[in-house]
Order: structure tokens, then C-alpha cells, then sequence
């Protein structure tokens, strides 16, 4: 079977319930900057002025319970270690709350809530040769205490100013059943299995650790995202050239997947209800996208 040798993830689109409880959470706490704001969308980007994420207002949304199919959480990758140190001494400054912190072994991971209970990750990752072997496989992972003190020494010359230049969506992590996942996402889109883990599914383009992370820890999380609650709506695969999207496309189709064509995109929705955005790299983009992941 072919698989998915390069991509990366673009916009996501998240449902929130205030824009008031929001905001100050992602631009003042995350760090994004506001590109662009209407009355019922926000778009947020890095210092560079790429978009990442989405925001939708929807005042009637409830929050997800833990149980229920949905999002677990979205992960914003830092381009250095020392950017994470910034960050990590910022939220401190700020007093916002932390739910967890991990070394993974490929990468350093903090995480937190928004005001809708949506998780986050904030990390960065480390280089590439220490956790992938001569033949592409992934080596390490886990979840061992983070060097919270290192990560502060490395940034204390340095000064907060958001998100810097290179911040990119690094994955998503989903509570969904990693069986049906993996019977889409790995058999019919093609994605690489790169950790599975018990009741879990890490996959990837590539080498990459994982772009997309299922888990059905609690209940098994079975079915579709229900859109009364907060959360994902859709998200953005990236590939670098046409011939890289084409034969994802001609699988989706084969498999008897509707594939719309809307502007730049192919767009479908994937077996949980989320719908996916497949795009080409835009040049001019793409150098600030790669300093902060490469395929």
C-alpha cells in the first residue's frame, strides 16, 4: 500500500462558546496574534502571521465530557527548546494553571485547559536524529518527568514577545476509537502507525512522531463528535506538491469518500464527523513553516 510520505498540519478550526472568555486564554496566554477578527470568527497566527488556529463563536455549545468522542487535545509546536523555556516562564508570570508536563523522549510537552475545557499541548521537539533510527523507526516515547528547571535556565536571557516565527500546528490528539482510526486513517489515507500503544494509535507522514494521536482510554469513546459540544470542527493537511495530495485523493475516492472541491482545497469528512481540508504548500509560506517542522 502507499503511504503518506510528507505533510504537515495547517488551519484548524475550533467551536468556542465566548470570544470574551476566549480570547485573553489564546492571545494572552498561548501567545497568538490576532490576524484577523468578524463577528463570529477570530483567526490566530504566530509573530510571522501564519495562521494556525480558527475560532468560531457559538454561545449555545457546551462543554465535552471527558467520556464523550471529541478532541483531546490540539498541540502548538515551538520552533526551539528555548522558545518552550519563554513560553513555560511566561505562563508562570501569568499564574494560568498547567494540567501535566512530559518528556517524551522525541519531545518536551507542557499542557493545559482553555476556558472551555479544550486541552492543549505546548512543546518542541528534539532533533530529529536523536529519535528516529537508521531505518525510519520512531525510538523512545513515554512519559517521564519534564526538566522544567532546564527548560527556564535555557530561556532566562530571553524576553516573551507571542508566539515567534516557525510556531506551527504539531498534531492533534483525539478521543476517538483508535480501531476505527486506524481502519481510515492508516488503511485508507495512508498514514504510518508510528506507536501504538494499549487503546491508542500515534500516527504519522512520514517519520514524524505523530501528526495525528487517537485514544479510547475510559469508555472506548465510540461514535461520532457530538457539535453540541466545544471543540474541533475541521483542520488542514498540508502536502508540499500536487502529486504528494493526488493519490490521498484517488484513495478517499476509491473508497467511495465524497470528495468536494472548494477553491484550493479537497475537502471530505472523515467517519467522526470532523471534515478535513487537503492543501498544497504555499510558497510563500512554506520556509516559515519548515523552520518550525520539518516533513
Amino acid at each position: 500500500m502507499n503511504t503518506i510520505k510528507q505533510l504537515r498540519l495547517g488551519v484548524t478550526e475550533l467551536h468556542v462558546s465566548s470570544f470574551e472568555r476566549s480570547l485573553p486564554f489564546y492571545t494572552d496566554i498561548l501567545g497568538f496574534t490576532l490576524l484577523e477578527r468578524t463577528d463570529s470568527t477570530v483567526t490566530l497566527g504566530n509573530n510571522a502571521k501564519d495562521p494556525i488556529l480558527l475560532l468560531k463563536e457559538d454561545a449555545q455549545l457546551k462543554e465535552k465530557p471527558d467520556h464523550e468522542p471529541g478532541l483531546y487535545h490540539f498541540a502548538v509546536l515551538l520552533p526551539t527548546r528555548k522558545s518552550l523555556g519563554t513560553w513555560l516562564a511566561h505562563v508562570i508570570k501569568k499564574g494560568y494553571p498547567l494540567i501535566g508536563a512530559s518528556d517524551h523522549y522525541f519531545s518536551e510537552a507542557i499542557y493545559l485547559n482553555d476556558p472551555d475545557g479544550i486541552g492543549v499541548e505546548v512543546y518542541a521537539d528534539r532533533p530529529e536524529d536523536v529519535w528516529v533510527g537508521e531505518n525510519g523507526e520512531l525510538k523512545g516515547g513515554g512519559n517521564a518527568p519534564l526538566d522544567g528547571d532546564g527548560l527556564l535556565q535555557e530561556a532566562a536571557d530571553s524576553t516573551w514577545e507571542g508566539l515567534p516565527a516557525g510556531t506551527v500546528m504539531g498534531h492533534l490528539h483525539f478521543h476517538l476509537n483508535p480501531e476505527e482510526a486506524d481502519s481510515f486513517y492508516v488503511n485508507t489515507l495512508g498514514f504510518n502507525i508510528r506507536m501504538a500503544p494499549p487503546a491508542s494509535l500515534f500516527i504519522a507522514a512520514g517519520v514524524y512522531h505523530h501528526h495525528l494521536a487517537f485514544n479510547g482510554w475510559g469508555r472506548g469513546r465510540k461514535g461520532t463528535i457530538d457539535p453540541s459540544f466545544s471543540g474541533i470542527r475541521s483542520y488542514t493537511l498540508i502536502f508540499p506538491e500536487e502529486t504528494d495530495r493526488q493519490p490521498v485523493v484517488d484513495r478517499l475516492k476509491h473508497a467511495g469518500i465524497q470528495v468536494k472541491t472548494i477553491g484550493e482545497s479537497n475537502e471530505f469528512v472523515d467517519p467522526f464527523g470532523v471534515l478535513i481540508r487537503l492543501q498544497i504548500e504555499d510558497t510563500d509560506q512554506k520556509e516559515g513553516a519548515e523552520n518550525g517542522q520539518t516533513y
